[in-house]
């Protein structure tokens, strides 16, 4: 790596002595090259000793070049984003003791696909690829089994695990222009105008010039016109500017696809957009977009599995965010909170989550109730009923009566809505927070 040159990625790395056995095919040319030699010994027709030969010479020729015993193999795989950012770039690497003419390999991959392919010495010194990722998060990426082949197929190993490469897939992030605000900022200073005195806001008033007063706020022309005695000075006084606080809370207890049959926990994989991948496309991108506007922002998780952050500002706290938010994965089987968690005064508290329980819904009316302005993200992705049955059917139809009774019971109580989805397109949120940064009286 040169001096200034973006690191390379790290290598995930086996070594193991692989165990040896007898090609099967062989073992029985070895056994008919014996049966043929005895054949021409007991009947004295050298035309069986002329068959068993060649099998003689390939047999003796493949155990001269076997692999000697407890030589070991190595397997490194490094993975790396790939060019269009649509998936993660492989490269796997053997380097194999003498005497191995060829590997069989199992790659399984993220998207749920394994790959079977066969590799001569020569190509298994470096294999390349690309795996698409459509999730964000936690994950495994690739997993690799593989299985050595000895010299003129005399040898052969079972297979043996390879290296298992997981990454933390950072979600995507969507620009955002305009945003929703608390009912009131605090601070010293900040990019949103406030009620309290102070510096860098709009214009409050004109007033007498008293101790503390800065000299540059002297209104001479206010004073000519309004001073009654000698020494008498007027200044102009100001609103100050604040940032405000941004509290993202998600809701992580659970994960569902679109899949409505696979809600109740089946296995397989998902080919398509989560809850929890929406929730975290959503997180990241307001994160970034109140930071880049000069506000803090912090995190909460409600099933406490990721580590809070309190609120903050810069680059080196957006990186720490983004690193959190990724980290958040479904706990199995959804857990109840021991308690609401605790945000600051006078925060815009933002909760993402489906909303298919009431514990979300509960504690964002909660916040709505003690003074906070508080906007549900639904990340519920659109449910698809095609491979569902009749009861199925019934159930999602019963659950959604009881999810939209409980969003309905959320905006009577003051919580402000917006329906976060990739289908939808990137701009529908924006334009859907837009909506929500509309001016507001302070309160």
């Amino acid at each position: 790596m040169t001096d200034g040159g973006p690191p390379a990625p790290r290598a995930d790395t086996t070594r193991r002595a692989p165990r040896w056995s007898v090609n099967p095919p062989v073992a029985y040319g070895a056994s008919a090259a014996v049966l043929l030699a005895g054949l021409a010994l007991v009947t004295a027709h050298p035309a069986f000793a002329l068959l068993a030969l060649p099998l003689f010479l390939a047999v003796a020729a493949g155990v001269d070049r076997r692999p000697r015993r407890g030589s070991e193999v190595t397997v490194s795989t490094r993975l790396s984003p790939d060019r269009d950012g649509s998936g993660v770039g492989y490269e796997i690497a053997f380097r194999l003791p003498e005497g191995v003419e060829g590997v069989a390999i199992l790659l399984n991959a993220a998207d749920d696909r394994s790959h079977r392919f066969a590799a001569d010495r020569a190509t298994a010194g470096r294999l390349a690829g690309t795996i698409p990722i459509t999730h964000s998060g936690p994950q495994e990426i690739a997993e690799v089994f593989y299985s050595l082949l000895g010299a003129s197929g005399i040898a052969l190993t079972s297979p043996d695990p390879g290296p298992s490469s997981s990454r933390l897939i950072p979600a995507p992030r969507l620009r955002m222009e305009s945003l929703p605000m608390p009912h009131r900022v605090f601070g010293i200073t900040g990019a949103h105008g406030s009620t309290t005195p102070g510096d860098g806001g709009e214009f409050r008033d004109v007033a007498l010039f008293t101790p503390g007063d800065r000299l540059r706020r002297i209104d001479w022309k206010a004073t000519a016109r309004r001073a009654q005695v000698p020494g008498e000075l007027y200044v102009r006084r100001s609103f100050s500017t604040a940032d405000a606080i941004v509290v993202l809370v998600v809701d992580d207890r659970d994960e569902v696809g679109a899949d409505v049959t696979r809600w109740a926990g089946a296995k397989g994989g998902v080919t398509t957009s989560t809850s929890l991948d929406l929730a975290r496309e959503a997180a990241s991108s307001l994160a970034a977009a109140y930071l880049a506007a000069g506000d803090r922002v912090g995190f909460r998780d409600l099933a406490g599995t990721a580590r809070s952050v309190e609120p903050g500002g810069g680059t080196r706290h957006l990186e720490r965010l983004q690193s959190t938010i990724a980290t958040i994965a479904p706990t199995g089987e959804p857990v109840r909170s021991v308690r609401t968690p605790i945000v600051p005064a006078s925060s815009l508290v933002v909760v993402l989550s489906t909303f298919l329980d009431e514990q979300a819904a509960t504690m964002a009316i909660t916040w709505a109730s003690t003074g906070h302005r508080v906007v549900a993200v639904d990340v519920l992705p659109e449910p698809e009923l095609q491979s569902a049955t009749r009861e199925e059917q019934t159930a999602f139809r019963l659950l959604m009566l009881e999810r939209t009774d409980r969003l309905d019971g959320m905006t009577a109580s003051g919580v402000e809505r917006i329906r976060w989805d990739s289908a939808d397109g990137g701009a529908v949120p924006a334009v859907q927070l837009r909506l929500l940064s509309r001016p507001r009286r302070m309160r």
